[in-house]
C-alpha cells in the first residue's frame, strides 16, 4: 500500500474536518482502497475497515504506534506502544456467525452505523442494527430481548478477533481496565496533527520565498526541512 502524499493528506483532513467518526473512517478507508467504490467501502465490516486503515497508517507513518490513556479511577496518564505490523499479521475469524435457531448474521459495517445513528433509543438502534445484519431474516422472527442479547454477545465475541483490545494496570492506584483502540479515531488524530504541521510549513515558506502551496508540498521532507531551517537563521 502506498503512503499518503502530503497534498492527499491535506485533502482528507480538509474534507473530514466537519464530519463525524463514521464519515471520517470512510474517508480514510477510501484513501486506503482507492480502487473500491464508496458503496463497497461502506459495506466492508468494521474490522476489515480498521485493518485497511492500519495498513495505510503503517505506509504513511510507520509500523509503530505510541499513545496515551488515563486511568478511569485516578486519572493517571499511561503511555503505550504497539507493533501494528504484528497486529495486522494476526489471523481473524469468519465474517459471519450462526446462532442455534439457524439465523445467520454478518458483521456490522459503516453503512449500518450510519443507518442507526439517528436513533436516540439505544435498544431501538441495537434492534435495527441486528435486523440489518441478519442474512436470512423472515417476518416470523421474534426479536425478543433474549434473542437480541444472544446475537449481541456472539457478535461481540466474534469482533474481539478484529479489534485491538488493550489491557492496563495503573501504576498509581492499581486499577486494572481494558480499552479498545479506536483505530479510525487515532489515525484521524494523526492525520489532523500532520495536516496542521503541513499548513505551518507552507505558511512559513510561502511568506519567506513566495512559493505556492503546490510547489512547497512537492518538496521532499528533507528539502522542506532544510529550507525551513534557513528561514529561522
Amino acid at each position: 500500500m502506498n503512503a499518503l502524499a502530503d497534498h492527499a493528506l491535506l485533502g482528507i483532513w480538509e474534507h473530514g474536518a466537519g464530519c463525524g467518526p463514521v464519515a471520517r473512517g470512510l474517508l480514510l478507508l477510501g484513501a486506503a482502497l482507492p480502487e473500491e467504490s464508496q458503496e463497497r467501502c461502506a459495506e466492508l465490516p468494521i474490522g476489515a475497515r480498521d485493518a485497511a486503515i492500519l495498513k495505510l497508517r503503517c505506509a504513511t507513518f510507520g509500523g509503530r504506534f505510541s499513545g496515551r490513556t488515563n486511568c478511569p479511577r485516578c486519572g493517571e496518564e499511561h503511555e503505550f506502544d504497539l507493533d501494528l505490523v504484528r497486529l495486522l499479521a494476526e489471523a481473524t475469524g469468519p465474517a459471519e456467525i450462526e446462532i442455534d435457531n439457524g439465523l445467520r448474521f454478518r458483521m456490522p459495517n459503516s453503512a449500518d452505523l450510519i443507518a442507526v445513528a439517528r436513533h436516540n433509543d439505544v435498544d431501538a438502534a441495537a434492534r435495527q442494527l441486528l435486523q440489518r445484519c441478519c442474512l436470512n431474516v423472515h417476518p416470523e422472527i421474534d426479536w425478543s430481548p433474549a434473542l437480541l442479547d444472544e446475537v449481541e454477545s456472539r457478535i461481540a465475541l466474534r469482533e474481539s478477533a478484529d479489534y485491538i483490545e488493550l489491557g492496563f494496570v495503573c501504576i498509581a492506584c492499581g486499577e486494572a481496565w481494558d480499552d479498545r483502540l479506536d483505530v479510525a479515531g487515532c489515525v484521524w488524530e494523526e492525520i489532523a496533527a500532520r495536516g496542521r504541521r503541513l499548513l505551518d510549513e507552507v505558511h512559513a515558506l510561502a511568506m519567506y520565498y513566495g512559493w505556492s502551496e503546490q510547489q512547497i508540498l512537492a518538496l521532499s521532507d528533507i528539502r522542506r526541512e532544510a529550507y525551513l531551517q534557513r528561514c529561522l537563521t
